[in-house]
């Protein structure tokens, strides 16, 4: 079951994650989504919004299990940070606004795509974690610049250093969420938030997509020295690091 991209009304556009079990994408799902960014979203001219969502209520999109992990070579951990930052790059500089529906579990790869995204919608039982600290390894993209980006180091250091799983109206108190919906709510929410797009101006949209995209590219180009170093950093705790092989070892077809 594929990433599929549809033209759903005037002026939107969805990408639907529906990957079957954890929706758990790996290199193959990765270079699938930017594709579809590639040839997709950045050639149509007159969208307002595009939506990425999962077909799955329980998990909007998981990282690949320890063992795939464990597998890659210091060449294939550099391939995989450098892919994993050019799907980040695709979504976070997309001309069009894109906004993020999730209703399930959000971890590894799936809190790339999500703080990729401009706009963030979750119902409340959603939940949110990155498990690369309990794991003894680091998350290998921009994220932790990301996340700083949005909500504050500090923030952004609890979230990724404690592994901790946070609810959405947690994240929503930490202002990563723009909108948090109970179940009964959620459907009306995101449908009402979403109609609000299709009320603005193509070229207003669009001209300050990009002040936000210059403001990002600013912010990556202060931090430069961890932009160079995070491949490196990556691989070598990969090929040395005591924690991560043991962890490894125990942990078996663990999802990150």
């Amino acid at each position: 079951m594929p990433i599929i991209f549809e033209r759903k009304e005037a002026y939107i556009a969805e990408i639907i994650i529906d990957l079957g079990g954890k929706n758990t994408l790996n290199i193959t799902e990765i270079n699938e989504l930017i594709k579809i960014f590639e040839e997709r979203v950045e050639k149509e001219i007159d969208l307002k919004a595009v939506i990425i969502k999962s077909a799955n209520h329980d998990y909007f999109a998981t990282g690949p299990t320890i063992n795939e992990i464990a597998r890659l070579d210091r060449d294939g951990a550099r391939y995989y940070v450098t892919l994993l930052n050019v799907m980040n790059r695709h979504i976070t500089e997309s001309p069009i606004p894109v906004i993020c529906i999730v209703n399930g579990t959000v971890s590894g790869i799936g809190l790339n795509i999500t703080s990729s995204c401009d706009f963030r919608l979750a119902e409340k039982k959603s939940n949110f974690t990155d498990l690369s600290s309990k794991y003894g390894i680091l998350s290998p993209s921009y994220l932790p610049l990301r996340l700083a980006f949005l909500i504050s180091v500090q923030k952004a250091a609890e979230i990724l250093i404690s592994s901790k799983s946070y609810s959405a109206e947690e994240l929503y108190r930490f202002n990563y969420l723009s909108e948090v919906f109970d179940a009964d709510a959620f459907d009306a929410g995101v449908t009402g938030f979403i109609k609000d797009f299709t009320r603005l101006s193509i070229d207003s949209l669009r001209f300050k997509k990009r002040i936000f995209i210059d403001l990002w590219k600013n912010y990556l180009k202060n931090n430069q020295f961890y932009a160079e170093e995070i491949e490196e950093i990556f691989s070598e705790l990969l090929k040395e690091g005591k924690d991560w092989k043991k962890s490894a070892s125990d942990s078996g077809g663990t999802t990150l």
